[in-house]
């Protein structure tokens, strides 16, 4: 996708990525696709995703059923999984004593089984206290994204995007779980991790 598409993404989709935000994870993604690519949410994005990834498998997770609803009636073929979270972003200073419950059971075996390529963080809402907060997601994408070297020795890491790095939850559990030495680098308030 040009830069023009993703600039009328920008503008079309106001409040949510910035044109850099969006530039960074797209760019990797273009050198690396074909590739293994696992998103936690769904939106107006989706489409930049799977046309950047063709002939690659792009599988999203959404805890918002409407959400889900409209990316499968948007784009259509999209694989979209529905999730649960079962967290509470008020809660992130308990679940850093108890990081083992913030392995997300349940998923289907084909995501659980993969080796993740390039995963994407950029779901559920963490906005206010009561919301699930991403230390969820972000622990669960630690884990798989450490699968791929597991798998394969000789493949490079996997590289995890961890969006709205700017929240506290977000900030302090991308560098808990992903490695604050692992950060290499940052557009706006999205993060970019390299697993090895």
């Amino acid at each position: 996708m040009s830069d023009e598409a993703i600039r009328a993404l920008v503008r079309e989709n106001p409040g949510q990525a910035t044109y850099d935000e969006y530039k960074l994870v797209h760019d990797v993604l273009e050198r690396r696709a074909p590739c293994n690519l696992l998103v936690f949410g769904v939106g107006r994005d989706t489409s930049l995703w799977l046309d950047a990834n063709r002939g690659g498998r792009s599988v999203f997770l959404e805890d918002v059923a409407e959400w889900a609803a409209f990316a499968r009636d948007a784009v259509p073929g999209a694989e979209v999984y529905d999730v649960r979270y079962g967290t509470l972003r008020v809660f992130w200073p308990i679940f850093k004593r108890f990081e083992e419950r913030l392995w997300m059971s349940g998923l289907p075996a084909d995501v659980d089984d993969v080796a993740w390529d390039m995963i994407l963080v950029d779901a559920p809402r963490g906005t206010r206290w009561y919301r699930p907060g991403r230390m969820k997601s972000i622990y669960t994408a630690s884990v798989l994204g450490r699968r791929r070297r597991v798998v394969d020795q000789d493949r490079d890491g996997a590289d995890v995007f961890v969006h709205d790095c700017h929240r506290r939850v977000e900030r302090e559990a991308s560098d808990r779980f992903l490695g604050a030495e692992r950060l290499v680098a940052q557009a706006g308030t999205m993060r970019h991790y390299r697993l090895g």
